[in-house]
């Protein structure tokens, strides 16, 4: 069963190796056939997008019907690990993240049979074994963990930069220039991912059809409680023509003391967590120094 499971493995692994997958034959031996690779280059370059070298990835493209029973048996969130992919900007692509762990999945199945079998049969359970199940589990979830560290990580780097992006945005509305050009003269100079996001709001604004619908849209998508309500203030205020400053102020404020909040909130609890470690590094050279002298001198006494 072992050898079966291996095989398997191996088949999987084969099949799936880029080097295995033949080079896709193009007709380039025609001007239009030259002219049209050059067009579906010069396309993947300008959406960023780099196509796979698996063949079966763009099989799974192409048939939705197939990336939703995947889901299905693989336990995955559709749209949620889109909107993932979406935020982290990563080359990875969902059919890409189910093929993966459907491989896991295949490999998971396999060492769990083979476990019951020898349970069954009354065999021991080699540490090996043991070993190559955790293995599969392993490889199964590795996907899903990674983008949700990945997402927590830049949701992270969201929630720390939003006062200082507004704060700078601020000045430049006190300063009189109107909100939508110190959102965006902010995020050319901004060398942060709150800033690199919020200059995507110029193609985003074409897409949505003004600026402030692509701003509550874009605050929506991340999912930061601190930038979704700065955006619904923006768009309230420029909605009834009430001054921008003010309002930004306070949410930057806000902002900064919340942060501040859960700064000390964590040195407190990583205090508690420190302490074991200061009672076992500190607590045991001080009682060889109380306790020493005594037993010293009840040993010279006997």
């Amino acid at each position: 069963m072992l050898l079966i499971c291996g095989a398997v493995g191996l088949a999987l692994f084969l099949f799936l190796l880029p080097a295995c997958q033949g080079v896709p034959r193009t007709n380039m031996s025609s001007l239009q056939g030259r002219i049209d690779v050059e067009r579906e280059e010069l396309i993947n370059r300008a959406f960023h997008t780099k196509p796979s070298r698996l063949k079966v990835v763009g099989r799974l493209e192409k048939n939705e019907t197939l990336q939703t029973m995947l889901c299905r048996w693989t336990g995955t969130d559709m749209p949620g690990t889109e909107r993932i992919l979406s935020r982290i900007h990563w080359n990875v692509t969902l059919p890409e993240v189910l093929l993966a762990k459907a491989t896991g999945g295949v490999l998971l199945l396999g060492s769990i049979g083979y476990l019951v079998v020898r349970l069954y049969s009354g065999q021991e359970i080699s540490s090996v074994t043991l070993a190559v199940s955790l293995f599969a589990l392993a490889v199964f979830l590795f996907p899903t963990l990674l983008l949700e560290w990945a997402d927590k990580r830049v949701k992270g780097e969201i929630r720390e930069q939003v006062p200082i992006f507004f704060s700078i945005v601020q000045a430049l509305v006190e300063a009189g220039m109107p909100i939508q050009a110190a959102v965006k003269n902010t995020a050319r100079r901004f060398d942060a991912r709150l800033g690199w996001e919020l200059a995507r709001l110029e193609v985003e604004e074409k897409r949505y059809g003004n600026w402030r619908k692509a701003l509550e849209e874009m605050a929506y998508r991340w999912e930061v409680d601190a930038l979704i309500s700065i955006a619904l203030e923006i768009n309230e205020a420029v909605s009834k023509g009430v001054s921008v400053g003010g309002i930004l102020a306070a949410q930057v404020e806000e902002q900064l003391r919340q942060q501040e909040d859960e700064a000390s909130a964590y040195m407190n609890r990583l205090s508690i967590r420190l302490l074991p470690f200061v009672i076992l590094l500190m607590g045991v050279p001080l009682l060889f120094l109380v306790m020493g002298p005594a037993f010293m001198s009840m040993k010279m006494q006997l």
